[in-house]
């Protein structure tokens, strides 16, 4: 009994679920990497926008502070007032009405304002709702202040980094720009702006999930949410802090970015965080007006929750159908596996060999019929049948053992008419003969022969028979006994040729035919006398090893036509030649790629060989055609090979 290996139920789950599963997972899959190339890409978009949007307002902001800076300076170069009230009040309309403009002033090189006058240099802020006047030079020397010596050099406006201002006790951010008389800057005007002011601007600034921050032109954190980082680390320091070589060349690429003419273009780039090693997104861009750069941060999974959202429910959905296919495959498997179970049952026993089981054992209806109960129905149809192949084989089989037994017994015979013994004649020391026989079936008709016509003449033999089996083989055994029974002494080959066709041309219904070659050598002579009837030209092998075909006059085969009158010739036989007789199994043997066997393969290897024995000889060829054949043999293989050897 044949167990079973592959239930139907684990089949059909092979076929159903597991194929369901591979494509549900599959579509899973996919459309877990398009949300989540879409929720990137709107990320990315989402974040651009922000980072652009924010860097345009603060630009706003910065712009307008810069051009109080230069109304004051325009003021001063245009009127040049002598009265500093009227410069007071000019600043102090400038600083009402810009709401982050904490104040602003100007300040003088040494007797450039006044030739009177040392130092000028006043400052009109904001303190408790008011605006104060305050003489800058007797709060610090401002001749030494950047905001004051690098605008001067630069010849143009210039922001400040963030610093403690002495004269509003706040950090401040001051636009500075050059005063000039007659092509020549002899001082500079400012705006002030506090980081209070820029504080509450981004704290108006919602980052999904993240955060945003301001860095100097120097890298400096002029906001971030951490406010100890605030006016006392760089970009720089915290990567040094951390070890961070990508923090400080993404620092660099940051505070440069707006030195490249990215005006509001954004750069989006990724990091991993500091303390948590998460990776994160920042978004940066530039603004144009202080050249300070604006930067937007988020995390990764953050971006990503919604996504991993939809597929953690997509994924559910899948097992709950795949539980529910499974219970309907199991409901479904159960309602019909028993009669298949009945039926493999019943295959067992017929395995065994038990045929005899009755229709009703087959009777597999369950609800109506089915294709389980037709597959019942046929299984006994199918036993039925089988007992009557069995018994009509049983007979077939008895019949053809007897026509094998029969079969064999006419090979046997016919091995017994073809010569088999060599050397053939041991003390006749004038010459040297071998040949082989090998059928294509196992009556062969193909044949060779041998034999002496008197004490000094041998006639050699190669003929082939037309068709296989049976028939070939006793028509080969008639030719062959009428062949022995006509070369008398003193007759020739062309005239025992010519005998012999005109006794198998009669009663030849079957219209059967033998191609034949037929030679007598004269021992004392050495002359090679032949006739041909229809077969392949002979080789003849020199002492030299040169080979040539023995061109005859080729007659019609033997059996054709009644009274035909056969040729013959000669030539002398030299010490050491070698005549080699053959049928077309030989040269016309084919491949398994349809390609023949051919006479100058044939003839390569004979003349390769030719100072071996002959036995040798014949040997090499047949295993060559054996190679070349390989298993399949179509025509039967014969060959014979004469040597002179005295």
């Amino acid at each position: 009994m044949i167990s079973v290996k592959k239930p139907i139920i684990l089949k059909l789950l092979c076929r159903i679920a597991l194929p369901l599963f591979i494509i549900y997972l599959f579509i899973i899959i996919f459309t877990y990497h398009q949300n989540k190339q879409n929720a990137l890409k709107n990320t990315e978009a989402y974040l651009s926008e922000l980072v652009k949007h924010n860097a345009q307002r603060l630009d706003k902001e910065f712009s307008e502070l810069a051009h109080s800076s230069r109304v004051i300076k325009s003021y001063i170069e245009t009127t040049y007032p002598t009265d500093f009230e009227e410069i007071y009040d000019f600043i102090d309309d400038e600083v009402r009405f810009d709401g982050n403009n904490v104040g602003s002033g100007f300040a003088f090189l040494p007797y450039k304002y006044d030739k009177k006058l040392e130092t000028v240099a006043y400052f009109v802020g904001k303190k408790g709702g008011l605006t104060v006047v305050s003489d800058l030079s007797k709060v610090y020397n401002y001749l030494e202040e950047d905001w004051f010596l690098i605008p001067q050099k630069l010849k143009k406006s210039y922001w400040t980094e963030p610093f403690w201002g002495r004269v509003t006790e706040d950090i401040l951010v001051i636009n500075t720009t050059p005063i000039e008389f007659d092509n020549q800057v002899v001082g500079v005007s400012f705006a002030d702006m506090s980081l209070q002011m820029i504080d509450s601007i981004m704290l108006k600034n919602e980052v999904l999930n993240g955060y945003s921050f301001i860095l100097s032109g120097l890298g400096t954190f002029v906001y971030h949410p951490k406010s100890d980082w605030v006016m006392r680390e760089t970009v720089f320091s915290i990567a040094e802090m951390y070890n961070r070589p990508d923090v400080r060349e993404l620092g660099k690429r940051m505070i440069s970015f707006h030195k490249d003419g990215n005006e509001y273009e954004s750069q989006i780039e990724t990091f991993n965080d500091f303390d948590t090693n998460e990776k994160k997104w920042i978004v940066y861009t530039s603004i144009p007006s202080n050249g300070w750069t604006f930067a937007a941060v988020i995390n990764e999974k953050d971006v990503l929750a919604q996504v991993y959202k939809v597929a953690y429910i997509q994924l559910a959905i899948m097992i709950v159908g795949l539980l529910i296919l499974l219970t309907i495959i199991l409901i479904v498997s159960k309602s019909f596996s028993g009669r298949i179970k009945k039926l493999a049952s019943l295959t067992n026993e017929v395995a065994s060999g038990n045929l005899e089981l009755c229709h009703s054992e087959f009777d597999l209806m369950d609800s109506g019929k089915d294709e389980i109960t037709a597959l019942g129905g046929n299984f006994y149809k199918m036993i039925n049948d089988l007992k009557l192949y069995i018994n009509n084989l049983t007979q077939i089989t008895k019949q053809k053992e007897a026509v094998e037994s029969e079969v064999r017994i006419a090979r046997q015979i016919q091995e017994s008419l073809l010569p088999h013994i060599f050397p053939p004649f041991p003390h006749r020391k004038e010459f040297d003969l071998y040949a082989v026989n090998i059928p294509a079936k196992e009556v062969a008709g193909d044949f060779y022969d041998f034999f002496f016509v008197d004490d000094y003449t041998i006639a050699v033999i190669m003929a082939d028979v037309s068709g296989k089996g049976v028939a070939a083989g006793l028509f080969m055994a008639i030719t062959k006994t009428l062949i022995k029974t006509l070369c008398v002494p003193g007759s020739n080959p062309e005239q025992a040729l010519t005998d012999v066709n005109n006794i198998l041309c009669k009663d030849n219904d079957s219209c059967m035919f033998t191609t034949l070659f037929l030679a007598y050598f004269d021992v004392r002579t050495n002359e090679f006398h032949y006739s041909n009837a229809g077969h392949c030209y002979p080789l003849l092998i020199s002492k030299d090893g040169i080979c040539k075909e023995v061109v005859t006059k080729q007659d019609v085969a033997l059996g054709i036509f009644e009274k035909y009158e056969f040729q013959g010739d000669s030539f002398k036989l030299e010490k050491d030649d070698i005549v080699v007789l053959y049928t077309d199994g030989v040269t016309e043997a084919i491949n398994s790629k349809e390609e023949m066997f051919g006479e100058e393969r044939f003839k390569n290897i004979v003349v390769k060989n030719y100072k071996d024995k002959l036995n040798s000889i014949i040997a090499k060829v047949t295993d060559e055609l054996e190679i070349f054949q390989g298993n399949e043999q179509f025509d039967d293989i014969t060959l014979l090979m004469f040597k002179r050897v005295m």
